[in-house]
């Protein structure tokens, strides 16, 4: 496997990025949630267990367009234990890649670390946490940490800087363990599209809007 190896597409695929592209557009004829969440949780078990998963992939904005609920979804006996549902469109929830290396902190060169930004946008308000974040080799995880805020006004800073205690955590990231840290499972990286099942167990979909 080469370090260009990533998580391979299946041709089904193709219907989560019209799902997106749907969900973008307004359109009426997006799939019903339960009907997305059946086929992700399908694309879940067919996804690679290990991958050499780099930033490189990564990079960009990604808008998040669908997102489960507080139940852990899975399947049971053919049927789905769970719920999801599409962001609202009027606000724009978003992370972004980074490959930089977001602190003098961590290792300077690697295609494995850099930043993470997640990202709420509504109105003239926004707000954005910020930290560092990896690729664990072979695995399809990036595990990170939020350690700054801002938050503006109508594109005016109102505040910026480090979330309590963030500075001591932005330095000790790089030592810790992803047992430890929040994280991302992606089985899902086709083009435009990025789906991942977090740490807590909940799923979501990103369409990339920015590069």
């Amino acid at each position: 496997m080469t370090s260009e190896s990533k998580i391979q597409p299946i041709e089904k695929d193709q219907a989560f990025a019209n799902a997106a592209q749907a969900y973008l557009s307004g359109s009426a004829q997006k799939l019903p949630p339960k009907e997305l969440l059946e086929q992700l949780l399908n694309r879940e078990k067919k996804a690679p267990s290990h991958s050499l998963l780099t930033f490189k992939q990564l990079t960009g904005t990604w808008r998040l367009c669908f997102v489960t609920g507080t139940q852990k979804p899975h399947q049971h006996k053919n049927h789905i234990i769970g719920n999801g549902f599409y962001i609202p469109l009027w606000v724009t929830m978003q992370i972004v890649y980074s490959p930089e290396t977001p602190t003098e902190f961590g290792p300077q060169t690697s295609d494995t670390v850099g930043q993470i930004s997640n990202q709420v946008h509504w109105g003239g308000l926004s707000l954005a946490l910020t930290g560092p974040a990896r690729c664990w080799a072979k695995k399809n995880i990036v595990a990170f940490d939020f350690t700054k805020v801002e938050f503006k006004a109508f594109g005016k800073i109102l505040y910026k800087g480090f979330i309590r205690g963030g500075q001591t955590s932005e330095r000790t990231f790089w030592e810790g363990h992803v047992r430890t840290q929040a994280f991302f499972v992606y089985f899902l990286i086709h083009g435009q599209i990025l789906a991942a099942r977090g740490r807590g167990g909940g799923m979501a979909l990103w369409v990339k809007t920015g590069s």
